[in-house]
């Protein structure tokens, strides 16, 4: 049996300058893992939730469409997560001075360290833990458009690396808008649920092989619109036991036919087979476990 989640809850800091695209891009990565969750654990307690804040750290009271809170309340034990999001800033100056006039920000972000959390900046908003110290020493990329002042304004962290994105002590850190689904699942693979998140990437992010081989499958009627065709049953299979021991008869089984049918039927649609497909499933899975590791270590540096 696989270890149970940590316990994560988000708090996503609404702020006036923010780029609302950032908080929006961290929600559809938090309701679609918490969604695949529930259909992979139904009715188990939920160990992600999240709400948005604003400067002061309270929940706002009437957030915008779509930015709504989690049904359900923090876990207990979890550990905590504020999303900065970015500003909108038309020059480095800009930037300066309205994280400088935020001191309620900074002050909340810094009590958050301080108390144990975590903190995930997005493209400007890495100017909130730069300019409390929280990157001093460390080694991080910055946005192109304002690395030079970055530099210059903040000589204690090397913002030389081409590393879009990384990991010092409790910030993560990544330098564009673009890369927000990646950086969400990143976070959420190193401090809640490698799996889960590994599942949400091949669900939000573009799959090319995928792409290519399931309008073949639906126009075979293996790969149905629901959980009706085996070759369909067999995949949700490797994806859900992807940890275990393989054995052809169990995969047959879910996928409610003969082995040798469903050998054929698998390499004939997908051009490989089940235990071809679970291999990569595999490097998948072993890929983003690496990707959890290179970023702790990031921490000793």
């Amino acid at each position: 049996m696989p270890s149970p989640a940590a316990p994560l809850h988000v708090k996503l800091l609404w702020l006036p300058d923010a780029m609302p695209g950032t908080l929006f891009g961290a929600l559809d990565v938090l309701r679609t893992a918490a969604g695949v969750a529930q259909l992979q654990q139904p009715g188990t307690p939920a160990r992600l939730t999240w709400e948005i804040i604003g400067a002061n750290g309270r929940s706002l009271p009437d957030p915008l469409p779509g930015l709504e809170t989690s049904r359900r309340g923090a876990p207990r034990h979890a550990q905590a997560l504020i999303v900065v999001p970015g500003l909108m800033a038309a020059s480095a100056p800009r930037l300066g001075d309205l994280a400088a006039a935020d001191t309620a920000t900074q002050r909340l972000l810094a009590r958050h360290v301080e108390a144990g959390g975590w903190l995930a900046s997005i493209y400007t908003g890495m100017a909130y833990p730069l300019m409390l110290g929280l990157l001093d020493g460390a080694r991080c990329g910055a946005p192109w458009m304002f690395q030079s002042w970055f530099a210059q304004r903040f000589p204690a962290c090397d913002l030389s690396s081409e590393e879009p994105m990384g990991l010092h002590a409790r910030v993560f850190h990544c330098v564009a808008p673009a890369l927000q689904t990646e950086f969400m699942l990143r976070v959420l693979g190193h401090l809640h649920d490698p799996d889960l998140a590994q599942t949400v990437a091949r669900l939000l992010i573009h799959q090319p092989e995928r792409q290519q081989w399931v309008p073949e499958l639906v126009s075979q009627r293996w790969l149905g619109k629901t959980a009706d065709s085996p070759v369909y049953r067999a995949i949700g299979w490797l994806q859900a036991h992807v940890g275990e021991p393989y054995r052809l008869a169990a995969v047959a089984r879910a996928a409610a036919v003969s082995e040798r049918t469903l050998l054929r039927h698998f390499r004939q649609v997908t051009g490989r087979t089940p235990l071809d497909y679970l291999h990569r499933l595999r490097v998948e899975r072993a890929r983003m476990l690496r990707s959890g590791e290179h970023t702790s270590e990031l921490q000793s540096h």
